[in-house]
């Protein structure tokens, strides 16, 4: 319960985005997703708490989007006001909350947006990203250069 209170600010915001989108969510593997940031075909998200990211890195080709924080959905939204015609690709720990997240999003009318299955320590689905031994950065490092998008 204490968690669906934390998405609360989510729903708040997300209905303002609210159509007829029919689009169905996209999937991408860890691998698919750091090859896509690095050719600047999408923009990955990493929407873990900060806590986690202190605990286990971010993939060093992402931004992030505390999915918990009141400002969620304004993050999102600054990241695609510098990418308007790129895909988000959002990713968690297994999978679980980037594809609930992004359902949320389609759901609500917000297209262009990509689940990255596994998430970083994998899950039924995969191995994840840590496991697949990409590159993993910690939480105060700073982004893998060639990314141009700036954090909010």
């Amino acid at each position: 319960m204490r968690f669906l209170a934390k998405l609360a600010p989510l729903f708040a915001v997300i209905f303002v985005y609210a159509s007829s989108a029919t689009a169905q969510v996209t999937q991408i593997t860890p691998d698919e997703a750091r090859a896509k940031a690095l050719a600047g075909e999408l923009v990955l998200i990493d929407i873990r708490t900060p806590g986690e990211w202190v605990e286990t890195g971010l993939p060093d080709v992402a931004l992030t989007a505390d999915m918990t924080d009141p400002a969620f959905i304004q993050t999102l939204l600054a990241i695609r006001d510098q990418n308007p015609a790129t895909p988000l690709a959002l990713i968690c720990r297994t999978g679980n909350r980037s594809g609930y997240v992004t359902g949320e999003l389609y759901k609500a009318g917000m297209t262009n947006v990509i689940d990255v299955v596994e998430g970083l320590s994998g899950s039924g689905v995969g191995p994840g990203w840590a496991t697949r031994g990409l590159p993993i950065r910690k939480a105060a490092a700073p982004i893998y250069a060639q990314i141009t998008t700036v954090q909010p």
